[in-house]
Order: C-alpha cells, then sequence, then structure tokens
C-alpha cells in the first residue's frame, strides 16, 4: 500500500503518523562507534549531578537508538514507552523492575525486548552503558 510521506497505514484504511519527531533527512547508513559515543556521555553536567546522561543517536520518523550512560546505585522511575523497544547492556549491569512484580537482570551483552506500554523502571548494579532502541509500531494509543 502506498501512504504519503510519513505516514503509516492503519486498519480500516486510515493513516497514522509517527509521533516521533524525525531529525533532517536520514542517512541511507549510518555506522556509529558505541565506545566512543559513551565516554563524552561520562563528561558531562548530568553524569556529574544526577548519576545518569543520554544521547539520541539516530532519530529516524519510526526508528531511534538512544546510548544511556548511567552510575552505580542511579534508579530511574518507573515509566513505559508507547513503543517497542529494547534495552541492551553495552557494558555494565541493571536490574529492570517490571510493572507486576518480577526483576530481569541485564547484564553486558544481554538484550530485553518490551512490548509497547509495559510499565519499568531500571537501577544501574554497575557503571553501565546501555542502548536503548525504540521503533513506533503504529499501535500508538491502541494497548
Amino acid at each position: 500500500m502506498v501512504t504519503p510521506a510519513g505516514k503509516t497505514p492503519r486498519r480500516g484504511g486510515e493513516v497514522a503518523k509517527s509521533p516521533l519527531p524525525m531529525k533532517p533527512p536520514a542517512e541511507p547508513l549510518e555506522l556509529i562507534d558505541l565506545e566512543s559515543e559513551t565516554a563524552p556521555l561520562r563528561e558531562t553536567r548530568a553524569w556529574r549531578l544526577h548519576g545518569q546522561s543520554a544521547k539520541t543517536l539516530v532519530k529516524h520518523e519510526h526508528f531511534r537508538l538512544v546510548l544511556v550512560a548511567v552510575k552505580a546505585g542511579r534508579r530511574c522511575r518507573e515509566h513505559s514507552a508507547e513503543e517497542s523497544m529494547s534495552a541492551h547492556a553495552v557494558e555494565g549491569a541493571v536490574r529492570v523492575h517490571l510493572e507486576g512484580g518480577g526483576d530481569v537482570e541485564l547484564r553486558a551483552g544481554s538484550v530485553l525486548a518490551l512490548a509497547p506500554g509495559l510499565c519499568h523502571d531500571f537501577e544501574a548494579t554497575e557503571d553501565s552503558t546501555i542502548l536503548l532502541t525504540l521503533a513506533w509500531t503504529g499501535h500508538h494509543g491502541e494497548h
């Protein structure tokens, strides 16, 4: 099905626009060195004051990559994403607390995938770097 640029087909023939803002025209290929992106995150004021710093590495209309550095002991309040998401522990370890109970230990090299709308929070058990991937599925507000 062909749709206007920036639109995604939806049930019943309706077209829904992604809630994620676009950056200027995306490059057809983006190669990112996570190690070189992490070091500056640990030199920011946010890292020093709050124990957490983040940078959006890729922002396309329906896809986003965010690199997050967190200090050991830092806990992020409960939240959910309207998008499908994954959290890849690049280094360190975090404990993810899931809605309704249960924890998942996410260690370097592990990836956790979460469905849209699943409430969670996390705490770093070591200084850690997490790569978040968000993919807008077109089901915004339908979960």
